[in-house]
């Protein structure tokens, strides 16, 4: 994809690069944009040579949302996953989202309901507005995979932004950085993932999101589908087959 493109998706050695590039729209995502991510998503899950994923936003913000002056078809007129968040809930590979500014809405969903953990600078600010718009909240029961209930009820039901202090107290984020800092520590932090062994990564990536969706009881079955290949010897586990 080429710099002008309105998301551009670069290979540097392991890391994959995922970058929303409508700046003068607060990089807001039309249809374009939802068939490139689309695209590139299903390229870096089935590129071996990739291990880790890292999304973000040109101009100083990741993205304002959807792009409310365009009829984006499949935002507007699906319901469930649509397929451009269907192909990230299926990548068995990890991302990164290093939020910088505004993370409102289906930017907001990207980055929280469909990265694996969130880096953001003192600038960020986090919203589900959906109460202010008289829309309907398309993931509601996911937010609380991140946040307590009672967090979850008073960013939606006031359509308050959260500042980075407050992601970071809520558990939305991982780290606050610098905005002068943003891609480099999240290209450190991608670095890290790449150094684990890739299958091991992507089974506990796997386990851990099933986990939240069917907890307690199902902990064993969970084990069995996320680490099919795991190989016990009486009470140590040797290991997952390479």
């Amino acid at each position: 994809m080429s710099e002008d493109s309105v998301l551009t998706y670069e290979k540097k050695g392991p890391i994959a690069f995922f970058t929303f590039n409508r700046p003068e729209q607060m990089n807001a995502m039309n249809q374009e944009v939802y068939d490139l991510l689309e695209a590139a998503v299903k390229d870096y899950s089935a590129d071996d040579s990739l291990l880790c994923g890292v999304i973000s936003g040109a101009g100083g913000n990741f993205s304002a949302g959807g792009d409310l002056k365009e009829k984006v078809k499949r935002l507007h007129q699906s319901y469930g996953i649509f397929p451009t968040y269907r192909a990230m809930e299926n990548c068995p590979k990890p991302f990164i989202a290093a939020v910088d500014g505004y993370c409102m809405a289906s930017g907001f969903n990207c980055a929280v309901m469909f990265c694996d953990f969130r880096i953001c600078t003192e600038r960020a600010k986090f919203g589900v507005p959906v109460v202010k718009r008289g829309l309907t909240a398309r993931y509601p029961n996911t937010y609380t995979y991140q946040m307590a209930l009672g967090n979850v009820m008073y960013m939606v039901l006031t359509g308050k932004q959260l500042d980075a202090e407050q992601a970071l107290r809520m558990g939305l984020v991982s780290e606050v950085v610098p905005h002068e800092k943003l891609m480099e520590r999240a290209t450190e932090l991608a670095a890290m993932v790449c150094e684990g062994a890739p299958k091991h990564v992507q089974a506990y990536k796997q386990y851990f999101k099933r986990f939240v969706e069917s907890p307690g009881s199902f902990g064993q079955s969970l084990i069995d589908m996320s680490f099919p290949n795991l190989r016990t010897s009486r009470d140590r586990t040797v290991g997952i087959d390479a």
